[in-house]
């Protein structure tokens, strides 16, 4: 049970923790978030070039032009897979090393505490909470963040060039952000205790099952088999109910969002 007196730390310097394991890869990390930036460039410019060669090749019949044309843009695309390829294999090679780092840093420190906290602590609560809590940081400080950040770079480079090209049809085509924003929040709110749900009842799980495990020669001894299963089946049905209702939640509010943020280009 959680102290009464015990305040949790912001968000902020829990995300400033998380991302404090990228030091030791930060030329990696620098070097993912360059090639997003030149990934992106190069997703703005190739639509620009495409209509440059239609009004330039098409339209006049230039047939050389058009080939030259059509060369260089394969190049484009070329680079652009051959940036994203680096930019995907940088930031998951430094991932994954935040991830190893981490767990050596939690066996050190679990290994590094006494016995009565062992004692009063459930295995399985342990189990669960370094698994997911580190798979989850390691998404965090790797494809997580770089995507967010690619998103709201393409977003801002996108209405950049929709404003140049055509400020109305711009303000129409951005009209639904606002929506968007709050469709997202909204998912956040919902997903987010039920995901805190979830990672509590699979630590339930893990325990009730390292507990049988452990105590199998007991739970036989007093012929408590058909017990401990109906426990462990009332458990797992907890942990399913919650992560189908997560599936549900994701299965409603993905498209949704994906429908509204594309509704603007209609």
């Amino acid at each position: 049970m959680k102290n009464p007196t015990h305040i949790d730390p912001p968000s902020s310097h829990i995300l400033r923790r998380c991302y404090s394991y990228l030091r030791p890869y930060w030329r990696l990390t620098a070097g993912a978030y360059l090639t997003m930036l030149g990934t992106i460039g190069l997703a703005l410019a190739i639509p620009q070039f495409i209509r440059w060669i239609v009004d330039n090749g098409i339209e006049q019949n230039d047939s050389r032009l058009l080939g030259w044309s059509i060369l260089a843009l394969l190049g484009l695309t070329l680079v652009k897979g051959f940036l994203s390829f680096w930019e995907n294999r940088w930031t998951e090679v430094a991932s994954q090393g935040v991830a190893y780092d981490l767990r050596n840093a939690l066996h050190r420190k679990l290994t590094g505490l006494s016995f009565a906290y062992h004692d009063r602590t459930e295995t399985g609560q342990l189990l669960s909470r370094t698994m997911q809590d580190t798979e989850r940081i390691r998404f965090l400080t790797g494809r997580a963040t770089l995507r967010l950040a690619e998103g709201v770079s393409l977003l801002l480079g996108t209405a950049l060039f929709l404003l140049l090209m055509n400020p109305r049809l711009a303000l129409l085509t951005l009209a639904t952000m606002p929506l968007l924003a709050y469709q997202a929040l909204r998912f956040g709110r919902q997903f987010r205790p039920l995901s805190l749900a979830i990672q509590q009842q699979l630590a339930v799980l893990t325990t009730r099952l390292e507990q049988n495990l452990r105590g199998a020669r007991i739970v036989k001894a007093f012929a408590q088999e058909t017990a401990e299963i109906a426990r462990f089946d009332d458990d797992n049905d907890a942990w399913f109910n919650l992560a189908a209702l997560s599936a549900r939640l994701q299965a409603y509010n993905m498209p949704l969002l994906d429908f509204i943020a594309n509704i603007g280009t209609v």
